[in-house]
This record gives C-alpha cells, structure tokens and sequence, in this order.
C-alpha cells in the first residue's frame, strides 16, 4: 500500500526538558498548544502525564468534524512522544533534540497507509493540509512556550 507521510519542524528557544513536559502535560499544557480553529474539548480519561495517557479530543480538520480516541506512549522518554488513534492506529510522533545553541529543534510527523480512492486524495492533499497543521500547532507550542504561563520545573 502506498505510505502517506506528514512532518512539519520548528525551532523553539526554551530548554528541550522544559519542551518536552509540556507536550506530554495532556491535564494542563498540552491543551494549550492545541491550534483552537481546529481542536477543542481536550479530555483525559486515564493518565494525563506522558505515557499511557488516554484522551478524547473534537477535530476540525477540512470541513469535518470528528472525535479522536488517543493513547499515548513514549518510546524514548523525555525525546520521543506518540499518540495513537485508537480508531484508526495513526501515530503522531512529537520529538524534541537539543539544537545546539539551548534551543530546542521540534518535529511533529503521521504516517499512514493510503489505499482506494480515499488513498489518492491522502497521498495527494493530506501531506499539505497535516504540514500546515503540524506547522500551526508548533507555532502555537513556541508562543507557549515564551509565554508567562510555562513554569519551568
């Protein structure tokens, strides 16, 4: 099956420790840095903090509107993040490095399998529409991130 893939970067300047509690914070930061055009209504239902995490979330992504079940994992903690749909078994993946100059390099990437007619439209548009998206949500995680709200621990 042709494989569909999205990613999007950004450097943020904060500490990578301090990037990285955030996004895997789903009871209080996390929901923060969620784009709100486009997710609402974060809800933990087990967990909250990094792995085995498990939340519901509204999208709105091109005109239509779902909820997505989510687990989440850390298969290198304090680096590497994952949330699962547990509808549809696509993994987000967040991961954080050290840029180098205490900064802090992001990436937000989704991989899937695209099959069928609904397969032509992912390869074709989803890349873009998820870039944009990811792009969006890592702009909204650095004006976090620069913000009064964030405590360093």
């Amino acid at each position: 099956m042709p494989h569909v893939h999205a990613e999007a970067e950004k450097r943020i300047d904060a500490d990578p420790t301090a990037v990285y509690e955030v996004l895997a914070d789903y009871a209080t930061h996390h929901p923060r840095i969620m784009p709100p055009d486009h997710f609402s209504d974060l809800e933990v239902e087990s967990g909250g903090v990094g792995d085995g995490t498990v939340f519901h979330i509204t999208a709105r992504i091109a005109g239509k509107t779902e909820t997505l079940h989510m687990r989440v994992t850390e298969p290198e903690p304090g680096r590497v993040l994952h949330e699962t749909n547990l509808d549809t078994g696509v993994v987000t993946e967040f991961s954080v490095e050290d840029d180098g100059t205490e900064g802090t390099l992001v990436r937000m990437s989704s991989g899937w399998d695209g099959h069928g007619l609904r397969g032509l439209v992912d390869r074709v548009a989803a890349p873009r529409l998820m870039h944009r998206l990811f792009a969006e949500q890592l702009d909204q995680l650095d004006a976090y991130m620069r913000s009064k709200e964030v405590r360093p621990s």
